[in-house]
């Protein structure tokens, strides 16, 4: 009894309460209505709460509406549609505490971002798919796979902490504008071997990088490890590497991981967000600096972000801050760079350097901005001799690349035999010079908009003689006539496709860039050349290449990269070479060649087995093809005289067989 009254209550209770108070207003949405002609004022008027603004040049009205009042307006005469005002916002981005406490972000807006500087990481890969990444170029090292991929998360996380972009999403890294290289030589488990490290380095120098970020460690030292980084080093690149994770909570020991604990390289240290050392951080003399490595933020292979532990965090802050330094002291050498990274630190622990921190935690001086210094010097100077000669005066092309980081070059100037011969604006990296018979010595330096002008270029010395002696085959100081390549090689200059040097060498060894590889194939196949349209990012108009790779692009014989390069001036390597000769003739071998180093997904394995096939292309010695190895002068003549002539001994054959035919 007494239950039922209680519910009965509650009942009398909530009645009560719905009766008390009215119904609530119906929810109301912004919408955009278009009409049909033009805006119905007094329609508007009588379903619009408020009206946001009027959109005239399209005969539309933003209003505040009920739901009933838009479906009401969709029903009306007058009214094209009735669609949602829709919000947009900007996609989040957060600075990771890493990041801020170091100080970068005061030194953006000083200007500093990494722009121009070059780092290159040596790690598990990265995942160049991710939307807060973009890579410059990568190439693996390890036995597995051609790709540099990052199948374990290591290197993506570490690259985001160095250069995730500026976009308004995800994280930013500490030199989001600077250049990555990444050098794939861990595999899925982090491991890796001490020779692809090796090759690693050299590679990152063929691409003259600036900064070598190097995440990893073991507790051997290798001889060829450090041979390789004080190489690196000497020829003026600063090598970041974690101190290590085996650290014991006391701070006790030396537990420095190789190669940090390699002079030539900066071992960095881990501290966390109250500047307390990671109890995991290792601990030794080798410490140099210590910067942020717990629960960093960064990129990761899902396309996402996580927070991870390690000394692996805090080195790639490092290589952030060297880059913004590298920016706004571009002729500074790393020695300096070094000297100026140990100062621009927090003193932690003991005072002065020491065993757990280094010189202390990195951080930026809020006053570092990009120096009005002057830019660096041209590279590739050449001065070639131009076909056709007009009396006694002989045309010389000569052609530079501008520097690609450092201050920016407004005009060129041209020296010839130390004296000012012209200046050309920066858009024009070529140059055509008249002189008569004798020699001359040729430089080209940067000039920038304030008028400070870099030191000069290499020099290249070139002999003219208006009236060579007849001969009757090409001679060259360093071929003698007996070798393996000296007969393709008169074969070539004779039919113009190859050309020798002005200081009368051939230069059998040196390699072939891809810009001279297409100028090569344009002869070879007596195709013309076609004005230059395709506007590669590295290809200038008046480049003397410029037409011959157009045209060979028009015969999709070359291709240019996926971030709008073409990369001239880079070697091409011998399973390029195969491709673009299978692209360029019609070989039909009766066999294929397989090779043991070239893998069946590799990019080039069907042309290289096709050519080889044919007989056009060679392998070495020990059964390998090489593919990745750049090909030099002498063997790309070979490759491409064997093409010229393939068919020839079938063709001769089926002209005995008519000619006996008709003689019968």
């Amino acid at each position: 009894m007494t239950k039922r009254i209680w519910l009965r209550a509650a009942l009398v209770l909530l009645l009560t309460v719905l009766v008390a108070f009215p119904a609530a207003a119906e929810e109301s949405h912004r919408y955009i209505v278009g009409f049909t002609e033009q805006i119905d004022h007094e329609l508007i008027a009588d379903v619009a709460l408020e009206v946001h603004q009027y959109l005239e040049d399209i005969e539309a009205v933003a209003l505040e509406l009920t739901p009933a009042a838009a479906e009401k307006l969709r029903h009306a005469g007058q009214v094209a549609y009735v669609e949602e005002d829709e919000s947009f916002t900007v996609s989040s981005q957060v600075v990771d505490w890493g990041v801020e406490v170091i100080g970068a972000p005061v030194v953006w807006e000083n200007g500093l971002t990494g722009k121009g500087v070059k780092i290159a990481i040596l790690d598990s890969g990265v995942h160049a798919d991710h939307p807060d990444l973009r890579i410059t170029e990568g190439k693996s090292f390890v036995s597995y796979t051609d790709s540099f991929a990052d199948d374990n998360g290591h290197g993506t996380h570490v690259a985001g902490i160095i250069g995730a972009r500026n976009n308004n999403r995800g994280i930013v890294g500490v030199a989001h504008e600077a250049s990555l290289y990444v050098a794939k030589v861990l595999d899925e488990n982090g491991d890796g071997y001490t020779s692809d490290v090796v090759k690693a380095i050299q590679w990152a120098l063929e691409k003259e990088a600036d900064i070598i970020n190097v995440s990893m460690g073991g507790r051997s030292s290798s001889t060829a490890l450090k041979n390789a980084l004080d190489q690196a080093y000497e020829a003026g690149a600063l090598i970041i590497a974690a101190a290590g994770n085996k650290g014991n909570a006391d701070g006790t020991g030396n537990t420095v991981d190789y190669p940090a604990a390699y002079e030539s390289v900066i071992a960095v240290a881990a501290v966390d967000n109250r500047d307390n050392r990671a109890s995991f951080s290792a601990t030794g003399d080798e410490v140099e600096v210590s910067a942020p490595g717990v629960r960093v933020r960064s990129t990761y292979t899902d396309g996402g972000y996580v927070e991870v532990n390690g000394t692996s965090m805090a080195a790639p802050h490092v290589a952030g801050h060297l880059a913004l330094l590298k920016q706004a002291y571009p002729e500074a050498s790393n020695d300096k760079l070094r000297e100026m990274l140990h100062k621009q630190t927090v003193d932690l622990g003991e005072p002065g350097r020491d065993r757990l921190y280094g010189y202390g935690r990195i951080e930026l001086p809020p006053t570092l901005r990009a120096k009005a210094g002057r830019p660096l010097p041209p590279e590739d100077l050449q001065v070639i001799p131009l076909d056709g000669e007009d009396g006694e005066r002989t045309q010389l092309e000569i052609t530079w690349r501008g520097a690609s980081n450092g201050v920016e070059a407004a005009n060129f100037h041209i020296y010839r035999d130390g004296e000012l011969l012209d200046k050309v604006p920066a858009a024009t990296n070529r140059y055509v010079d008249e002189v008569e018979e004798g020699s001359y010595t040729y430089a080209v330096t940067a000039v920038s908009k304030d008028r400070k002008e870099s030191e000069k270029s290499k020099d290249v010395t070139i002999s003219v003689r208006n009236q060579p002696e007849e001969t009757d085959s090409p001679s060259f100081t360093d071929v003698q006539g007996n070798e393996w390549y000296a007969e393709a090689i008169y074969e070539l200059i004779e039919l113009d496709i190859i050309q020798g040097y002005p200081d009368e060498t051939f230069r059998p060894s040196q390699t072939i860039t891809r810009g001279e590889a297409a100028v090569m194939m344009t002869r070879a196949l007596q195709l013309e050349p076609s004005p230059y349209v395709e506007e590669f990012l590295d290809v200038r108009r008046q480049s003397y290449a410029a037409d011959y790779i157009q045209a060979m692009v028009d015969q999709e014989i070359f291709q240019g990269y996926s971030d709008g390069s073409f990369r001239p001036h880079t070697a091409i390597p011998r399973g390029e070479v195969a491709v673009i000769l299978n692209r360029s003739f019609e070989f039909t071998p009766d066999s294929r060649v397989i090779f043991p180093d070239v893998p069946p997904r590799y990019f080039a394995a069907e042309d290289i087995a096709v050519v080889a096939g044919a007989d056009v292309a060679f392998g070495r010695p020990d059964g390998s093809f090489q593919p990745r190895t750049a090909v030099t002068r002498a063997e790309f003549a070979v490759f491409l005289s064997r093409a010229l002539h393939y068919g020839d001994d079938e063709a001769g054959e089926e002209t005995e067989e008519a000619e006996e035919e008709d003689a019968a």
